[in-house]
């Protein structure tokens, strides 16, 4: 009779270690946005080095050139694909080498991280992103654009 309730626990442990590995990819995959100052916003001025139309979350290298001469390189997370083309954007709209202004939330801790709000191209067209939109304005695209950045810029 002991090896009966033995047995049980044992298949209880197998089954709380099986579903403790199946949960950590699911919890490191969705993130929140908290690592940036979303109450900030900031214009950078750069060149296209990479842009990635991926999920869970597209990704845009800018390389920028600060006043002083300097480079940086900035990686910017934007919403995944699915999302992003409701707002009306196309994974061609960016390609590597392309010049373009951009309107982020920088990172909270200082490193040259941002998530994207709106992305001005050369073509004159504009790209918003949907991260942190809820409900209608979600589903349904976004409202008025900006015609122009409205971040400061950055030095």
């Amino acid at each position: 009779m002991t090896d009966v309730p033995r047995n049980r626990l044992r298949r209880w442990k197998l089954a709380v270690a099986a579903l403790a590995v199946l949960w950590t990819p699911m919890a490191q995959a969705h993130h929140s946005f908290g690592k940036f100052d979303m109450g900030k916003l900031v214009t950078l001025q750069g060149t296209v080095r990479e842009w990635t139309w991926a999920n869970p979350h597209t990704w845009l290298i800018v390389v920028v050139r600060k006043a002083n001469g300097t480079v940086e390189q900035w990686s910017l997370v934007g919403s995944s694909p699915n999302m992003m083309s409701r707002w009306g954007w196309n994974a061609a709209d960016i390609k590597p080498g392309d010049k373009l202004m951009i309107d982020i939330h920088p990172g909270r801790d200082g490193q040259t991280i941002g998530a994207m709000q709106t992305v001005f191209l050369a073509n004159g067209k504009v790209l918003a992103d949907p991260a942190g939109s809820t409900g209608q304005a979600l589903a349904g695209g976004p409202g008025h654009l900006p015609t122009k950045p409205q971040g400061t810029p950055y030095k």
